[in-house]
C-alpha cells in the first residue's frame, strides 16, 4: 500500500474527528491511545504474501464505517458495526462512535464486510447485544438450537 492510500483512510473525516477529541493521543511512530484504548503501529501489509488479503483491503479503507458478518462456531454468523479503526495481522478493530467504545474483532472469522457511503448507516444496530436469561433489566432468552 502506498502512502496516498494508506493516508486516505487515517485522514478520513471520522479519523479526523478522533484525532481532534482531548483524549485522543498519537506517538511520532503512528501507535495510538484514546481514553483507555491503546492501539500499536498501523502495518502496511505491502509484503508479497499480504497483497490482496483481507488485511490489506481493509486496512485501505480505515475510517469507513462498516458492518462486518462473522462466523461463530460452525453456523452461527453474526455482525458487528462501527468505524474501522485498525487492522492489524489477526485482528481488526472497530469503533462505535454512538456507545463511545472499541470492539476487537478476530479477523479469521470474518466473512463478509458491508461499506457504507459516507452518512449512511444500517437502520438496526448490530452491536447491541441480545438479551441473556438472568441479566438484570433483560428479559428471559428463547430457547435457541445447538
Amino acid at each position: 500500500m502506498d502512502n496516498n492510500t494508506r493516508e486516505r483512510g487515517q485522514n478520513s473525516a471520522a479519523m479526523q474527528r478522533l484525532r481532534r477529541r482531548p483524549d485522543y493521543a498519537c506517538s511520532p511512530e503512528g501507535a495510538g491511545e484514546m481514553d483507555n484504548f491503546k492501539h500499536p503501529v498501523q502495518e502496511t501489509f505491502d509484503t508479497e504474501e499480504m497483497k490482496g488479503s483481507m488485511q490489506m483491503i481493509l486496512s485501505e479503507n480505515i475510517g469507513n464505517f462498516v458492518v462486518i458478518e462473522f462466523l461463530v462456531g460452525s453456523n452461527e454468523m453474526i455482525r458487528k458495526q462501527g468505524m474501522l479503526y485498525f487492522v492489524g495481522r489477526s485482528f481488526i478493530t472497530l469503533y462505535d462512535e454512538l456507545a463511545n467504545n472499541f470492539l476487537v474483532c478476530d479477523i479469521f472469522s470474518v466473512r463478509f464486510v458491508y461499506f457504507y457511503m459516507p452518512g449512511d448507516r444500517p437502520r438496526y444496530n448490530y452491536n447491541t447485544l441480545p438479551p441473556i436469561s438472568g441479566e438484570p433489566g433483560m428479559g428471559m432468552m428463547q430457547n435457541r438450537r445447538r
